[in-house]
């Protein structure tokens, strides 16, 4: 069974990831990264900005399970959309009357206030998000899952996120496939053969009910992603050697 610390590899995994990003501008420009800050609490959580979007993500740890050499993490994504955005009417009138009420959400940042945070944990899910990490927390499948159309907003923070992944750790998938269950969508990437194996094991998957994933542009981007040659943007601290 795996010994690693899920919170700690999950914290581990995206502030590296993302303070790396930093470091180098025009990946942030060429991600749409606009920012991220720290939620303090107990559980591993981030907001995430983006250009192009007036709203904010929140993506968060939600539920933990050991493998036998590996260790799985289940994360949340949410969106809180602005009332100027056209995904602002389909959100519920509980959610509504949450995000519009500014002694419990902050409209500036549009994200809920800390006091408040718990709140919104259920409310403005978008996505569910899973890694299987190993036992020094690097990512060995990577899979999301949601029932949103091509053109919602989360799309655009998985691209950033398994960008940003990979240029970090300049690995990348070497499997992509498809599980849908009705309006639900699965994809998952597969960074280790090992691990993936386990994976379908420990969740009874069955490889023949996935679709291999044709490269496409998507993919290929990501593939890219781990080799990308950025000139870090520090000047003088940086212990990058990009």
């Amino acid at each position: 069974m795996s010994g690693i610390d899920a919170y700690s590899a999950t914290r581990n995994l995206i502030e590296n990831t993302f303070s790396y990003l930093t470091w180098h501008e025009a990946v942030c420009d060429s991600t749409g990264f606009k920012g991220i800050s720290q939620v303090w609490k107990v559980d591993p959580a981030w907001y995430f900005w983006m250009d192009q979007l007036d709203g904010a993500f929140l993506l968060r740890l939600h539920a933990d399970e050991p493998l036998a050499d590996n260790h799985y993490v289940s994360l949340s994504l949410h969106y809180f959309p602005t009332a100027g955005e056209d995904l602002y009417q389909s959100l519920s009138a509980g959610e509504k009357k949450l995000l519009s009420d500014e002694s419990a959400f902050d409209l500036e940042t549009n994200t809920p206030h800390f006091e408040a945070y718990e709140q919104f944990t259920s409310l403005c899910v978008v996505a569910e998000i899973g890694c299987v990490l190993d036992s020094d927390g690097r990512l060995q499948v990577l899979l999301y899952s949601s029932e949103k159309e091509e053109d919602h907003p989360f799309n655009g923070f998985i691209d950033l996120l398994i960008t940003s992944l990979n240029f970090q750790s300049k690995q990348h998938h070497q499997g992509a496939f498809l599980l849908q269950e009705g309006p639900m969508k699965t994809w998952i990437l597969s960074y280790s053969e090992a691990a993936f194996a386990e994976f379908l094991a420990e969740f009874e998957l069955d490889l023949d009910s996935l679709v291999k994933v044709v490269a496409d542009h998507k993919l290929n981007n990501w593939l890219h992603a781990a080799h990308i040659d950025a000139v870090c943007s520090v000047n003088g601290a940086c212990s990058c050697s990009h």
